[in-house]
């Protein structure tokens, strides 16, 4: 054929221009494509004229050679491209997502990130999609193919952010190119996508559901039966595939049963829990927490605390397996099962045989499970429990005893047993208390009140006790007045401090906080000693203790600021003493709590 002809002579002419033309006088290989040329020529004459170039070329010598070679591929460049192609084979196709509202706005050199994030490897990428996410520039038509194939990533947190945020912002938009992409047999990019498609389809969807639970990849299959809970009329196929041999399959079974919560299914959660599925059964059992299948669980647990009692060998370790899940089940249910629990915890606390080493730590999980009964008798049977003198049931007894008790009976119960923080029950009381007393500082330091108790619910010589134990972090949550045994204890532990450690800050804090007045002369001595790169981060409670300061120590303030090595906490200092020297007069000055409040206000 023509063309055949004319990409051999083009082929030999690039090999000329690559060799050197000197070497075109009486080429062989050029020469024997003259005569076809010529031929060609006779019925169209831009095949002569080519043939007479090549010839030309042939006879040059060297000096000629050149410009003759550059004659001939000219000629031949511009034959060629009347000779292209315009139209591809096969049959036309849309692209994916062309059918959607999508808008392609976006300049492509502001898209071009986003899209080479998605479809690229290396580091920055995720944060390349946070940027385009937060300024919405990646809802494009153009983009939208990129994402769907980025649930396949291999770098897992971008397809969890995809799944998550991206894809959902696309909407229905996205359903024809996630089916496009979608392979049955495919990995959990494609279990992803089979969620995505079911939130916008919902029901239409039920057919490819239903197929990809039965013949999908496990990957597919186990995306599919999270979804069947949904469809009652699936019942059967999930009780199905609840038998499966994949303990994979089995558990996205039984999380999809709690979710129907049928009668077979509830029946089915109660076979697995008292089965050798029961680790993989507890948490679809908390998740359905029917009455119906938690007093049947109960029930079992008496059975098997009568079995443990009376078996040996192995019959008795599997009773208390047993035992185990069962509180494990129970877990959350609260003073709504609390009639069915509670005899049985009552029970099972009170036999002397479970009473043992071995069982200790379903024995905690047991009195965790009284103090959420939120009932008073079981309240009275902990405190009971902590009076037997059992360490771990102690510290359930004092959790209890402080729901009941008024601040100085609570103290003069437990107190005495605190004798060295050695002690096994002072470990247990001090862990007790540092759980109730963290709770509420976290409360209170949303409030503004920088990490301490409120005064009213706890007593006052409860502080004290805690200087004898040298229990630091709660001396400064219980700390209410600048006493003197207070303040020497907390100045004692400054001694040779770091001003970047946690302690001496929740130190200082609590100082400011009871009004001591050599509070900020401390607080400035640490901050001069301290080297220039020690304080490389400016947290929350460096920046309270900034603000705490009086006007008056702006001078040595901002001198211990201009030593520091990093500019971004010089700076971030900086403009609280700014906020300092402007504040108003009537901005208290005591604690730095209102003054806190004040530069957060007019800093934001």
């Amino acid at each position: 054929m023509s063309v055949d002809l004319l990409y051999e002579l083009q082929q030999e002419t690039r090999r000329l221009f690559i060799a050197g033309s000197a070497l075109a006088a009486g080429d062989l290989r050029l020469s024997k494509l003259s005569p076809s040329l010529r031929k060609l020529g006779e019925s169209a004459p831009v095949f002569k004229r080519l043939a007479d170039s090549v010839d030309e070329l042939l006879a040059a010598n060297r000096e000629e050679s050149s410009a003759k070679l550059l004659e001939l591929g000219t000629l031949l460049s511009a034959v060629l491209y009347t000779q292209g192609k315009t139209e591809t084979s096969g049959e036309s196709e849309p692209i994916p997502g062309s059918r959607n509202g999508l808008k392609t706005d976006v300049s492509y050199r502001k898209l071009q990130p986003f899209i080479e994030a998605l479809t690229s490897k290396g580091q920055g990428r995720l944060e390349q999609l946070h940027a385009s996410y937060e300024d919405g520039s990646f809802l494009d038509l153009r983009a939208l193919p990129a994402v769907c194939a980025a649930l396949d990533d291999s770098y897992s947190e971008i397809p969890e952010f995809v799944q998550e945020k991206l894809i959902p912002a696309f909407g229905f938009d996205a359903v024809s190119v996630l089916r496009s992409q979608f392979n049955l047999q495919g990995g959990k990019g494609d279990g992803r996508r089979l969620l995505l498609m079911h939130r916008q389809l919902q029901g239409d969807l039920s057919d490819l559901i239903a197929e990809a639970a039965t013949n999908g990849s496990p990957e597919v299959k186990i995306a599919a039966i999270s979804i069947l809970g949904q469809y009652p009329d699936q019942e059967f196929l999930l009780l199905d595939l609840s038998l499966e041999k994949r303990k994979e399959v089995r558990t996205a079974a039984y999380f999809s049963l709690a979710k129907l919560g049928t009668e077979a299914a509830i029946q089915r959660l109660y076979e697995a829990v008292t089965s050798k599925d029961r680790e993989i059964a507890v948490e679809p059992v908390r998740r359905n927490g029917s009455a119906e299948l938690l007093g049947r669980i109960v029930k079992h647990g008496e059975e098997a605390l009568e079995r443990f009692i009376v078996e040996e060998g192995k019959e008795k370790n599997e009773a208390a397996e047993q035992i185990r899940i069962v509180i494990l089940s129970l877990e959350g249910s609260g003073d709504r099962m609390a009639a069915e629990s509670y005899p049985f915890l009552h029970k099972l606390l009170t036999t002397h045989a479970y009473l043992i080493q071995e069982t200790e730590r379903t024995q905690e999980a047991a009195a965790e499970l009284l103090l959420d009964l939120e009932r008073a008798e079981a309240n009275q049977f902990l405190i009971e429990l902590g009076d037997r003198g059992k360490g771990p049931f102690l510290r359930y007894a004092f959790q209890a005893a402080y729901k009941r008790f008024s601040p100085a009976d609570l103290y003069h119960r437990y107190s005495p047993l605190m004798n060295s923080a050695k002690s096994q029950a002072s470990k247990e009381l001090l862990r007790a208390i540092s759980g109730i007393a963290g709770s509420q500082s976290n409360e209170d330091e949303e409030r503004g009140g920088a990490g301490s108790i409120p005064e009213a619910v706890w007593d006052p010589r409860w502080v004290h006790l805690f200087i004898r134990l040298n229990q630091t972090e709660l001396v400064c949550l219980f700390a209410q007045k600048a006493d003197r045994e207070i303040t020497h204890y907390l100045e004692s532990k400054l001694q040779n401090a770091n001003l970047n450690s946690y302690d001496a800050q929740q130190i200082l804090l609590a100082m400011f906080r009871i009004r001591y007045k050599e509070a900020p002369e401390l607080f400035l001595t640490l901050l001069e000693k301290s080297s220039s790169r020690s304080i490389y981060y400016l947290n929350w409670q460096l920046e309270r203790l900034v603000a705490s300061l009086p006007k008056a120590s702006v001078p040595r303030l901002r001198a211990s600021t201009e030593k520091l090595a990093y500019e971004s906490v010089r700076n971030q200092i900086n403009a609280i003493i700014d906020e300092l020297e402007n504040k108003p007069d009537t901005v208290q000055e005591e604690n730095g709590r209102s003054l806190w409040g004040w530069i957060k206000n007019k800093m934001s």
